[in-house]
């Protein structure tokens, strides 16, 4: 996991977890399950380790998010991956809730992801209720680890620099 200052960023590992019992998330349609699946405890890829970072932005600039590295048994990643792809290609209406009791509806855009890592995907969602208002999310893929960056619609993006670091030290361990 990252920590310290990188490419505008200041990455502060948190041991809090990240989410509770009651973050399952189910998606409206079930072809955007798998979206839906990064922001549950209870998706269908069960990591075998997580960490998580807050990524706040330093120097004056306006920006900020996360990073939420998670680990799999061999394939799982990948084969997550593939079906993220396939549902940022079909998911356009996002429509999500939680046991926890909160509603979100956007429309989901794929982005460019710059080519980090093994693979990567990056898509957008704006608030069907708050216009402008959304998030933007890339996933890198490093063997059988994703790393997640999430931030808002309304700060900076974070740097491929940034990610390209997080892959080529995810890439060297034993």
């Amino acid at each position: 996991m990252l920590s310290g200052k990188h490419s505008g960023f200041e990455a502060l590992p948190q041991s809090e977890p990240l989410l509770e019992d009651v973050d399952v998330v189910t998606a409206a349609d079930p072809a955007c399950q798998p979206l839906a699946d990064l922001r549950s405890v209870t998706p269908e890829h069960e990591a075998t380790g997580t960490a998580w970072a807050s990524l706040g932005a330093r120097d004056g600039a306006a920006g900020g998010g996360s990073v939420v590295l998670t680990s799999y048994p061999e394939g799982e990643a990948k084969a997550w991956m593939s079906e993220l792809r396939a549902a940022v290609s079909t998911c356009k209406d996002f429509a999500v809730s939680s046991e926890r009791g909160w509603k979100e509806r956007g429309i989901l855009t794929a982005l460019p992801s710059d080519g980090i890592g093994d693979e990567s995907l990056a898509f957008s969602t704006v608030s069907a209720e708050a216009a402008g208002k959304g998030q933007a999310m890339t996933i890198v893929r490093t063997d059988g680890s994703l790393a997640v960056y999430l931030t808002s619609l309304e700060t900076a993006p974070i740097p491929a620099a940034l990610m390209k670091l997080q892959h080529e030290r995810l890439r060297d361990l034993p």
